[in-house]
């Protein structure tokens, strides 16, 4: 019974997310959160996120591909220093104690929200663009990605809009290319140091890859205006949760 009331908690949250990350990303900041209070062990919930990440990858790469806006050599570039960060990023989650992490976890969700109230204005296509601060932005990224994974999406897009002078369809659609060896070698690092029962981890893969599907084919058919307006919705929507929460 306990186990069914979980995968049932995991099967809700992995759809919600993968609806929400292949839109805006964002989902972790709420997510992450919900399964620590679940009484998901840290490390368990680090890597169901990440899962939930692998999934809505798989189930929004295609739709994403497809877009007009997406540059192959852009999402390759973009690849490297999000891989190399989350490599450095998951070794550290893994390598600290169980308090620090729990810690370091809901420092990091604040760190999220106060980025995602960051005002996200598209920029020029004309305006230069900044590889000598968006290549160190991007390892910065990968690094927060591969640690605590909580609106790493979003962060990638901000850097892809103001640095690379990307619009938000296709500064989304280039990062659900690249960010793609970054979410396996994660899962791999962080999978391996957890007690995930796999049933949950499944679960959390099957429903997130389902959401980012639904997500994604109605992002590219609103546009990137519609995407920019998701992300400050999420933003709002964060601030309500941490009024609450002061509240109680």
């Amino acid at each position: 019974m306990i186990i069914r009331m979980e995968l049932l908690f995991i099967g809700g949250l992995g759809f919600l997310m993968g609806v929400i990350t292949s839109i805006s990303g964002g989902a972790g900041v709420f997510a992450v959160p919900a399964m620590l209070a679940f009484g998901v062990p840290p490390i368990n919930t680090l890597a169901l996120n990440r899962i939930s990440d692998l999934g809505v990858l798989a189930g929004a790469i295609r739709n994403y591909l497809r877009v007009p806006e997406f540059q192959w050599r852009l999402a390759c570039i973009v690849a490297v220093p999000l891989f190399i960060g989350a490599i450095i990023g998951a070794n550290f989650s893994v390598s600290v104690s169980t308090d620090l992490l729990q810690w370091f976890i809901l420092a990091a969700v604040f760190v999220g929200i106060i980025f995602l109230l960051w005002p996200i204005k598209p920029e020029a296509s004309t305006a230069p663009v900044n590889h000598w601060i968006g290549i160190p932005a991007l390892l910065i990224v990968g690094f927060w990605s591969g640690s605590v994974a909580m609106a790493g999406a979003t962060f990638a897009v901000i850097v892809l809009v103001r640095m690379f002078r990307q619009n938000f369809l296709g500064a989304r659609s280039i990062h659900v290319f690249a960010a793609v060896p970054e979410t396996v070698i994660t899962v791999l690092i962080l999978t391996y140091h957890s007690t995930i029962d796999w049933r949950m981890a499944a679960v959390m893969f099957v429903t997130s890859l389902v959401g980012a599907y639904l997500g994604s084919k109605l992002a590219i058919k609103k546009g990137s205006n519609f995407i920019r307006y998701a992300m400050v919705a999420i933003s709002l929507v964060m601030i309500a949760k941490v009024a609450f929460d002061l509240i109680l």
